[in-house]
């Protein structure tokens, strides 16, 4: 009996002692993807990063929108929400009263100013424009991004901050990559009949998915084996779900009216993410594929095809 009660003391703590280097080496992961260190890895100077500055070099439209929203150079506004919690975002007024309002919101691990290709389009067409700053990211006090997830109820903070001043606003979502998958659940939400439409540009269907994905042949470990010890130390620890974090989810019951655009060479957010989205998208919608171009890059390559979409989309609900 003794022996049997060893025995099981043993296997006890070998249970406990496995489930704790499982949880740990999930926390490795979600520190490897997801920390407030990862998220800010690459310079605050947007052009200091050498792709940029290449494409501030060849690309007219990129530099364009980057000297002008530098030659602004917006302050930070802070908004503290119902939880206590401080959102950060850069705000451009409008020169011209308006009514018209942008949320442009930003991918992972970038920054404000990378919308600005948007923003500025958008400036000259009479709207005001709002640039959040998402979680964990430069100076919030997260220490690990939600992909969204949470995300989405900051978008919705900055929706009722607009509606707090001009109760007459109509608003678009934009968002792009990370940013993306933050409007479209967003749009899973409730909303106010002020919200008109929302621009889907390159955003991932699931965060499961999209990780899964990326972790495809990059390792000898099976990628769900790894998948599911970062969900689980996330689930327990940060509070949500890979799984949960959905975009496709939140369009099959979104009542925004949603444009997806991507890039049909993109490879690090897979194409058939974005026919899984339109196909599952329950509100009005339009697609918009577009050839040749990388992640993030369909504004670029093709911008007199993607600002007719975009604009042509936008007059329906505007």
């Amino acid at each position: 009996m003794k022996k049997a009660k060893t025995a099981a003391k043993i296997i006890a703590g070998t249970t406990v002692a496995g489930t704790a280097a499982y949880i740990g080496l999930g926390g490795l992961l979600c520190y490897g993807i997801l920390s407030k260190k990862i998220c800010n890895k690459h310079p605050e100077e947007l052009l200091h990063i050498p792709a940029n500055m290449k494409r501030y070099l060849s690309d007219e439209n990129f530099r364009t929108a980057d000297d002008w929203y530098t030659a602004i150079n917006p302050d930070d506004t802070v908004l503290i929400n119902e939880k206590g919690e401080k959102l950060i975002a850069k705000i451009i007024p409008n020169e011209a009263f308006s009514h018209k309002w942008l949320i442009a919101v930003h991918g992972y691990t970038s920054r404000p100013r990378a919308v600005a290709r948007q923003a500025i389009h958008f400036y000259k067409n009479g709207y005001n424009v709002i640039m959040p700053l998402q979680r964990a990211h430069r100076n919030r006090d997260e220490k690990f991004t939600s992909m969204g997830y949470y995300e989405k109820y900051d978008v919705i903070s900055w929706i009722n901050y607009i509606l707090s001043s001009d109760p007459d606003a109509e608003i678009v979502l934009l968002g792009i990559s990370m940013g993306s998958a933050t409007v479209m659940m967003t749009t899973g939400e409730e909303l106010p009949s002020n919200v008109k439409c929302c621009i889907a540009d390159c955003g991932y269907s699931n965060c499961f998915d999209l990780f899964q994905d990326t972790l495809d042949g990059q390792t000898s470990i099976p990628p769900s084996l790894l998948l599911n010890m970062a969900n689980s130390f996330s689930s327990i620890f940060l509070g949500w779900n890979f799984k949960d974090c959905s975009p496709i989810d939140a369009v099959a019951h979104s009542k925004t009216p949603t444009l997806f655009i991507h890039g049909d060479k993109d490879s690090v957010v897979p194409f058939w993410m974005m026919e899984a989205l339109f196909e599952k998208c329950s509100a009005k919608k339009e697609k918009l594929a577009v050839p040749k171009a990388g992640h993030d890059e369909a504004c670029e390559k093709q911008p007199e095809m993607y600002w007719e979409a975009v604009d042509g989309f936008i007059k329906n609900f505007i």
